[in-house]
């Protein structure tokens, strides 16, 4: 069985099995459910977070949504000790005994400070009175004003910085002279990766084992119209494959491109032609090492991490 395109049938399956090459380890562990509960931090590095705290009684998902519309709110569950994303789950119902309210200090549209701090001030003096139906609560914001500025301007520096640069690196794949790529080979050659063709119609690497299931890079091409039509793919005939990744947007983004040049290599062993770089010239692994190297050490002086929620936020 296989996907009937174009006249021609597509295999479900690659004739080979190459995907250990995308068995990346990852540092971070998959998320913590304990009875279906997601456990989820508040992110300090990109609101200025405000505790409150229940005097005797607990709220649900739909008490605090009605409560605070239009706030990102996290909960903390009684029963489990954890915290989690207030009202983002498909099913069942958490009570909480404390929730923490994310406010706003950058807006990632405009790139600019949004934190005023005589309305924040405002918005925690009148909580008390949105929950005086319930009971009584203590407001305890993490941080004072001056550090949320400083943490705004933090931010706002990063963007100044970063926002204007390229966090792509690509690898090409370029067919020999008066030579092309079919696209029933492509498509082999992709399903023996373990790479999947879907959103934006082209394909895509993926992790799935310990440390969670993320992006780790995908395929296009140079060749109109820059992408894979499923239906004619079979019949197609491409001039390139480009291998790209976000690196900032990517955990671990050095050992994800050593599967992307794996990957690459791979598919030269398997199509021919040659890799090169965005210049046209023969890649080198080693110079985009140090090109991911350098962007990581631009995150680290702002304190931030490759895949980190908050670097994907701002950029």
């Amino acid at each position: 069985m296989g996907n009937k395109e174009g006249g021609l049938i597509l295999p479900e399956y690659g004739s080979g099995d190459v995907s250990s090459i995308l068995a990346v380890e990852l540092d971070h562990g998959p998320r913590k459910t304990i009875k279906g509960v997601r456990e989820v931090e508040p992110d300090s590095n990109i609101y200025w977070l405000i505790d409150v705290e229940f005097n005797g009684f607990t709220l649900s998902d739909e008490d605090i949504l009605q409560l605070l519309k239009g706030y990102i709110v996290y909960g903390h569950v009684q029963d489990l000790q954890i915290w989690t994303s207030v009202g983002r789950r498909l099913e069942g119902e958490c009570r909480y005994d404390k929730i923490c309210i994310c406010v706003d200090i950058f807006n990632n549209v405009e790139m600019q400070i949004c934190l005023e701090e005589a309305k924040v001030a405002d918005f925690m003096n009148t909580l008390p009175a949105r929950f005086q139906e319930k009971g009584t609560i203590r407001v305890l914001p993490r941080e004072d004003a001056a550090h949320a500025r400083a943490k705004a301007e933090k931010l706002q520096a990063f963007t100044d910085q970063e926002g204007e640069r390229e966090h792509f690196v690509m690898l090409r794949l370029v067919a020999d002279q008066g030579q092309s790529y079919r696209g029933a080979d492509i498509w082999d050659v992709m399903l023996s990766l373990g790479m999947k063709w879907g959103d934006m119609d082209i394909f895509h690497a993926h992790h799935h084992g310990p440390g969670g299931n993320d992006e780790l890079f995908s395929v296009h091409t140079g060749t109109e119209p820059g992408f894979f039509w499923l239906s004619t793919l079979a019949e197609d005939r491409f001039a390139d494959l480009i291998f790209s990744m976000d690196v900032v947007r990517t955990v671990q983004p050095q050992a994800v491109f050593e599967a992307m040049w794996k990957s690459a290599e791979y598919a030269r062993a398997r199509l021919g032609g040659t890799l090169v770089n965005e210049q046209d010239l023969p890649a080198v692994p080693e110079d985009y090492l140090c090109q991911i190297q350098e962007m990581e050490d631009r995150l680290s002086e702002f304190g931030f991490k490759a895949g980190e929620y908050a670097v994907a936020f701002l950029l």
